[in-house]
């Protein structure tokens, strides 16, 4: 019989509640809600827990405010922040599928939907920290 390889250690990995809720043209956000999207702290007590890898939201509907204008200061600081603490971040683009307010995931003939923006991501998050390239430690 072989010798059994001997297991990686134990790692404890987290996240923060993101959902952002869409009922119609109304939006609840749940970083809102919590306080997080303030907060830089909880970053500093997620870390202090003995995290090392945290599941963390660069969501479209927080950075696509109106189609093809994105905006990830808020994301490239605090992706910063995880990094700086030694947090690997496993970055979630969409949560729950609600998309931003200027589209309709429920349409079919809507010309901004899920299946359509992938593509786009690419492009809309080149020169950004948010990034799979730059995410990377």
């Amino acid at each position: 019989m072989e010798p059994r390889p001997t297991p990686a250690p134990l790692e404890l990995w987290g996240g923060v509640e993101c959902t952002v809720n869409r009922v119609g043209d109304r939006f609840h956000d749940q970083l809102v809600a919590s306080g997080h999207h303030r907060r830089h702290a909880d970053i500093d007590a997620i870390a202090d827990l003995g995290v090392r890898v945290v599941r963390y939201p660069v969501l479209w509907e927080r950075t696509e405010r109106s189609p093809g204008c994105h905006d990830f200061a808020w994301s490239d600081r605090r992706l910063g922040l995880l990094h700086a603490r030694g947090l690997t971040p496993i970055v979630g683009l969409l949560h729950h599928g609600s998309g931003p307010r200027h589209t309709d995931l429920l349409d079919p003939e809507s010309r901004v939907c899920w299946p359509a923006s992938p593509a786009r991501w690419p492009a809309a998050t080149r020169g950004s920290s948010s990034t799979p390239r730059s995410t990377s430690r």
